[in-house]
């Protein structure tokens, strides 16, 4: 973890409120049980960034047991951490050779290379060589250049044909250094490929060509019960190969009882993954919270997507979405029962009014609806604050006067219960003001057409 998560002068990560840790747990066959090991952040002589166990703690409510009570641990006060083959499957690291040379390397030019193209020309010699030769080693000035030279499998070819919906019949993954002029530059890769008849390297391919090769490739090596992490695989897939990528996922899951933990902004990818699979990342304050065995549609609506399709009604709960549904169901209409989607958004009515609904509202989106409970009303209709601004027993924009544009804030937070922040541009630390009370009265209709309430506190 502290390759890639590690405190800066920059960015500081913050221990005031104590030591950063992680809780996990496992079945372990020993204790015939679910067992959980706390890591944390030590700061000791091993380093700032060293992670190590620690017992259990009464503070994040984990089990203690007594010493020697620990089945099967080496430690008489922890249980040990799971034995575990671990494969990071970071997209960002995917850089070809060619353009990790290209566009990151300060190239100086001298008399016979006058030019980037022409250090490339000169030494894509010797990588052709290699290549064509299918060698597995190369020195300049008594330096080894080839750290490998892989032909991947027939299988990888396949696997990759049928993602990306062509006839792959060769693969070849050569890691060098020989786009570089000294040490200053890792070790990278160039990948030659054959498909439908013409050959060509990753400089000549899509930059979702190269990564989806490397990433299956990385994952059709990785031994038996890994752990694979795959960050954001979606980028530069078109949807169909990020669909068939997913089967590819679930097929390896199956045959070698891997467990695969995905980061990502791609409904495809999620879509029709079971409740169990899917945990949301929602922002609560200054804390992050984790929520479980939720519809990826839900998950989604979360980040900001839209269905177009039919009306989607969001509640707070799944009480109240069962409630809703009853209704629908027993209303005797197909037309409401055809075209209404129930969904409830975890998280409570501050994060659905200031993320959701506001989203909505920045959107103008005609097919959600949100119904909050009935503990959340603020009955407008009964303030003397509000009451010139009342239609119909709402609040519109078109009844508040310009000159009140100043104590527009305050007038949303009256009908929403809330402070609401809106999102607009500026310069030097200036909100655009025009931009703002745009929103503003924008959020303000929005409400009164798409935001109801539940005809009781909480369901």
């Amino acid at each position: 973890m502290s390759e890639y998560w590690f405190s800066t002068n920059v960015d500081q990560i913050d221990e005031v409120d104590g030591k950063q840790c992680l809780i996990y747990s496992y079945y372990n066959v020993k204790a015939s049980r679910n067992v959980e090991v706390l890591k944390g952040r030590s700061g000791t002589k091993k380093g700032l960034d060293y992670w190590e166990p620690y017992a259990p703690q009464k503070q994040y409510e984990m089990e203690r047991l007594p010493k020697n009570k620990y089945i099967g641990s080496s430690s008489t006060d922890r249980w040990d951490g799971i034995e575990k083959n671990v494969v990071f499957c970071d997209c960002k690291e995917y850089v070809s050779a060619f353009d990790l040379f290209f566009y990151h390397y300060n190239f100086k030019k001298i008399s016979t290379q006058r030019s980037k193209q022409d250090f490339i020309r000169l030494r894509s010699k010797p990588v052709a060589d290699i290549l064509k030769n299918n060698t597995s080693s190369y020195t300049r000035y008594k330096k080894e250049m080839v750290i490998d030279n892989v032909k991947v499998d027939d299988k990888v070819c396949e696997i990759i044909s049928e993602i990306m919906d062509e006839s792959y019949t060769d693969i070849q993954i050569l890691t060098h250094k020989l786009y570089s002029k000294g040490d200053d530059i890792k070790a990278s890769k160039t990948i030659w490929m054959k498909k439908s008849g013409k050959e060509y390297s990753g400089a000549f391919a899509g930059t979702g060509e190269a990564r989806i090769i490397l990433l299956v490739n990385d994952i059709v090596n990785a031994q038996s019960n890994s752990l694979i992490l795959i960050d954001e695989p979606e980028i530069s897939l078109h949807p169909s190969a990020i669909y068939k990528f997913k089967e590819f996922l679930l097929q390896e899951c199956l045959n070698k009882k891997h467990q695969i933990i995905i980061t990502t902004h791609s409904t495809q990818l999620i879509k029709d993954f079971p409740r169990e699979a899917v945990k949301l990342l929602v922002k609560n304050g200054e804390k992050v919270d984790v929520i479980e065995n939720i519809d990826y549609q839900d998950a989604f609506f979360e980040l900001g997507d839209v269905y177009h399709s039919r009306k989607m009604i969001y509640v707070e709960d799944r009480l109240a979405k069962y409630i809703l549904e009853f209704v629908i169901t027993h209303s005797g209409s197909e037309n409401l029962k055809q075209n209404l989607v129930v969904r409830y958004i975890p998280g409570g009515a501050n994060q659905i009014i200031c993320n959701n609904i506001l989203n909505s509202s920045y959107l103008d989106s005609d097919n959600h609806y949100f119904w909050l409970d009935g503990d959340q009303n603020t009955n407008v209709s009964e303030s003397n604050n509000l009451m010139n601004y009342l239609e119909n027993g709402v609040v519109i924009s078109d009844k508040i006067p310009e000159s009140d544009n100043k104590n527009l804030d305050d007038i949303i937070k009256l009908i929403t219960g809330c402070p609401i922040k809106f999102n607009v541009s500026g310069n030097k630390g200036q909100k655009n003001n025009i931009e703002l009370i745009a929103k503003q009265r924008s959020f303000i209709d929005y409400w009164a057409k798409y935001v109801s309430y539940l005809p009781f506190p909480t369901p």
